[in-house]
């Protein structure tokens, strides 16, 4: 594990470590995005519906970009100066105020989650100016991201003192400028003479994925304490975390414990298909507290149909990544996913009238099935290959 002692002398440098570990700084970097998490799936169980989803989706993807944009920039330089632990210091501030104002997001608090993400994106625009004039090799790349980071930190900026609808449609804009910059022709040609480290960006997306699972637990263990236990909705919260478990399970064993090789072209799947991924998990954290805590005879429909399509999302998602690790992609397994995900949405369009144990015991049954077939196929025993090492060109 990467620590140092800040000094004035460590300027940004180029990480050239194919097999470098995730520092003490990201994980404490990382704590402040629980408590986001958190507000997230409160805002979410608030409003089960298409249009709170929607919401849920539109203010999760911002705090997502802030995290992975410092992600980014940590997988490709090392750095431990004080002016660094500063910005990121500061950028835990920041979070840690997107926080506070991501529950009402669209509402009452958008100016402040728009300054808040504003802050955030102008600290990491500083943070890659600053590579651009320590690390010549990256001054193309760090310059680039820089400029298109800041046009839409910019936007976002401004967006606080535009009224609704504009303010969200310079939101839309910003969100677009930011994704596309590394996504653009250009960026993707430079990343390729820079490519991230293929142990340290696997080894951070599943250590968020880690952070995120853990929602599932918060959201169970809070719906049960210093209350009168009830057998039936005990038992419903248990199941449900063996849900999550079977989930974690085909992550770790089929996507954690493998590489990436970032030669080849479709690469970026592989990161933002992590996106879904992260929604569809949160929403099964609230899917599961909501079947927990009903009292009524008959499952809401909208209680079922939020948990299937959360497990859904999950499905699809882990099985797109899982192509795009080292290991090459396996059809079959990636169908077996779709299919399984195709039966879970039946369960939730066409279930009326079944209760909330039928519903969980089904979706674990499916997830199970799913990673017992890893088991069977070998893919819990066998060795993980050792991520490729790629020439910094």
């Amino acid at each position: 594990m990467a620590h140092a002692t800040p000094t004035a002398g460590k300027t940004p440098h180029l990480n050239t470590d194919a097999h470098r570990k995730v520092g003490w700084l990201e994980l404490f970097y990382d704590l402040v995005y629980v408590a986001t998490i958190v507000q997230l799936g409160n805002k979410l169980s608030e409003d089960i519906s298409i249009e709170g989803f929607s919401t849920f989706a539109l203010l999760f993807i911002p705090a997502w970009w802030i995290w992975m944009g410092t992600t980014f920039y940590n997988n490709r330089f090392i750095v431990d100066d004080l002016p660094h632990r500063a910005l990121v210091f500061g950028q835990i501030f920041i979070v840690s105020a997107l926080a506070i104002y991501v529950y009402d997001g669209l509402g009452e608090t958008s100016v402040g989650f728009a300054l808040a993400y504003a802050a955030a994106r102008f600290l990491l625009v500083v943070m890659y100016y600053r590579a651009a004039r320590f690390v010549p090799a990256a001054r193309a790349l760090a310059s680039r991201y820089a400029v298109g980071f800041a046009i839409a930190a910019m936007l976002w900026f401004i967006s606080a003192f535009v009224p609704p609808p504009f303010r969200f449609i310079l939101w839309i804009i910003g969100l677009a400028i930011d994704f596309g910059t590394p996504l653009s022709p250009q960026s993707v040609k430079l990343q390729r003479a820079l490519p991230p480290s293929p142990h340290h960006l696997p080894e951070r997306l599943g250590l968020f994925t880690i952070i995120v699972l853990g929602e599932s637990f918060i959201k169970v263990i809070g719906a049960f304490a210093g209350k009168e236990l009830e057998v039936a909705r005990v038992t419903i919260g248990f199941l449900g975390l063996a849900l999550v478990g079977g989930i974690w399970w085909i992550h770790s064993e089929t996507i954690a414990e493998r590489g990436v090789s970032w030669a080849r072209r479709g690469v970026q799947t592989y990161i933002y298909a992590h996106l879904p991924l992260h929604l569809g998990l949160i929403a099964l954290a609230v899917g599961i507290y909501k079947l927990a805590t009903q009292h009524s005879e008959v499952l809401p429909d909208k209680y079922r149909l939020l948990i299937t399509v959360a497990v859904a999302i999950c499905l699809v998602s882990l099985g797109v990544i899982e192509l795009w690790t080292d290991r090459g992609a396996r059809l079959r397994d990636f169908g077996l996913r779709v299919v399984g995900a195709v039966i879970i949405i039946g369960i939730g369009l066409f279930g009326v009238g079944l209760n909330e144990f039928a519903v969980i015991g089904a979706l674990l049954g499916i997830v199970f099935a799913l990673a017992i077939v890893n088991l069977l196929r070998g893919d819990i025993t066998a060795q993980s290959p050792e991520p490729a090492e790629i020439e910094l060109g």
